[in-house]
């Protein structure tokens, strides 16, 4: 397949699915052929297909540009073609405008598809990913696209000094950037008002979920949890009520992977946690319905017709628990000056009203626990070692791509496959042999589909346990009287006991 031929099927693409005006095709294959270094063009003698999405056209070019012995960034490179046929930022965010006076629904079904045919989302990636339900309500997912983070190395990230432009990457001028091994060639995004601020909004190149995006706000400002978060974010679900939008609690190991920049996730899938009921019902101040949500970690829900009364009540309970201590539960709200206890907040619209679930954090460490006492602990690390931020602490687990291949070889030993004891287990198994001696013994050599059956339930049962690790207020009688106790205090008195 030529070159030529392909440029032309982009065209062709563009035109269909990127809003490529045909007055602007000379243009726009112009700066295509700029950009593959083509100083002449031959059109296609016969009509092209248009593909679905643009692969297979990037995929063409690809091959023929290595058939001539050069070297290129497929990324980089498949970003930059994108960018040339695509609407430019003012004209989507007019045509996004358009699809909004028919309904929000209409605007973001339209801007999620536009991000998926410009190749900003990945989907080809997304697809391959491997995910599940598990059997105690957890969804879970192998994510075969992005790197494994380390918590100290997002800690270091939080106190580096900021670049200049852009300040980190999910600025607003990241819109068309492009650097060595980083491209955002192909973003476009929506402009937002919440809270009286400038904010935006974006979609999630490796998306997690259903129509995963991110609001980011315009200034460059550290992440805040503080009286207008609850504000900030029932703006957006006024604006957006198809989606449910939530923010990372803003410390390191409980939080996000990017501290340095307020920004809320959301979209249109239900998490887990969402989908789950109320176990405790409590007496919410000024009418507001609330509840301990029937969860693996501490959530309190929050439900009425009055939104800025489910606001204020927001932020009286994150107040109260951000000065909350119980030592011997290790919770305890600061050391010197640096705070322990935060909050991360879901907010969505339904027909009851405006709802808001509160999931309480610690990032305390101890001798014990020095990557944190309310994060997975060491004997999980195997499975997840990274912070259990917003996404995972709703139900939806996001596991390193190291584990297909290394459950594999899981599975081999429980199938007899490789000899188990072993006398050598490689450097990079080691951490799965109490793993494999456990199953073993409970299991003893199975067939390969039992070996996967079981590997499986077990990777549900340890990310179960990580929820159970985050939980401040244990599911014990001890952590059910103080949880009980603060929340009284904190204005919240239960309806009625239920361990």
């Amino acid at each position: 397949m030529s070159i030529d031929f392909c440029v032309g099927q982009l065209l062709a693409y563009a035109e269909k699915y990127l809003g490529l005006d045909p007055r602007d095709e000379v243009y726009a294959r112009n700066r295509v052929l700029d950009i593959l270094g083509k100083a002449d063009y031959a059109p296609p003698s016969s009509a092209v297909t248009v593909p679905e999405r643009p692969d297979r056209i990037f995929e063409g070019i690809f091959a023929a540009l290595e058939g001539e012995g050069k070297e290129f960034d497929r990324i980089a490179l498949a970003d930059r073609l994108a960018d040339a046929v695509m609407l430019r930022p003012s004209e989507y965010e007019a045509r996004f405008a358009e699809h909004y006076q028919v309904s929000p629904a209409a605007a973001t079904d339209w801007a999620y598809a536009y991000a998926v045919h410009s190749n900003y989302v990945k989907k080809s990636a997304i697809d391959r990913n491997i995910r599940w339900s598990a059997a105690n309500g957890l969804e879970i997912t192998i994510n075969l696209s992005k790197p494994e983070k380390n918590n100290r190395d997002l800690a270091k990230q939080l106190a580096a000094p900021s670049n200049n432009y852009p300040q980190c990457t999910i600025c607003r001028e990241n819109e068309g950037y492009e650097r060595p091994g980083f491209s955002r060639r192909n973003l476009r995004t929506c402009s937002l008002r919440l809270a009286g601020e400038d904010w935006f909004w974006q979609y999630s190149p490796y998306a997690y979920f259903a129509e995963h995006g991110i609001a980011i706000r315009c200034e460059h400002t550290p992440m805040v949890l503080d009286e207008k978060t609850a504000v900030r974010l029932f703006d957006f679900a006024e604006q957006f009520p198809q989606y449910f939008i939530g923010n990372n609690a803003p410390l390191p190991r409980v939080g996000g992977s990017i501290l340095m920049h307020d920004h809320f996730q959301g979209g249109l899938e239900r998490l887990p946690m969402q989908r789950a009921g109320i176990r405790l019902p409590l007496l919410g101040p000024g009418g507001v319905r609330a509840g301990v949500v029937d969860w693996f970690n501490t959530a309190i829900r929050l439900e009425g017709e009055d939104r800025r009364a489910v606001e204020a009540a927001a932020y009286s309970l994150v107040e109260a628990w951000r000065q909350y201590r119980n030592e011997a539960l290790d919770i305890l709200p600061y050391t010197g000056q640096t705070p322990h206890n935060t909050a991360s907040l879901i907010a969505r619209k339904a027909a009851s009203g405006y709802i808001l679930d509160i999931i309480l954090r610690n990032n305390r460490t101890s001798d014990r626990y020095p990557d944190g006492i309310f994060h997975a602990h060491r004997e999980y690390h195997h499975i997840k070692s990274e912070s259990i931020g917003l996404i995972e602490a709703m139900g939806l687990f996001i596991l390193p791509a190291r584990l297909r291949r290394q459950l594999g070889v899981v599975e081999e030993y429980l199938s007899g496959v490789r000899a188990w004891p072993a006398e050598e287990v490689a450097e990079d198994m080691r951490p799965f042999a109490p793993m494999i001696g456990r199953l073993f013994e409970e299991h003893g050599t199975v067939s390969a589909a039992q070996a996967k059956e079981i590997i499986r339930r077990d990777v549900e049962d340890t990310c179960r346990a990580i929820l159970d690790n985050t939980a401040v207020f244990k599911r014990d009688e001890a952590g059910e009287n103080a949880l009980i106790a603060f929340l009284s205090d904190a204005g919240f008195p239960a309806k009625r006991r239920n361990i």
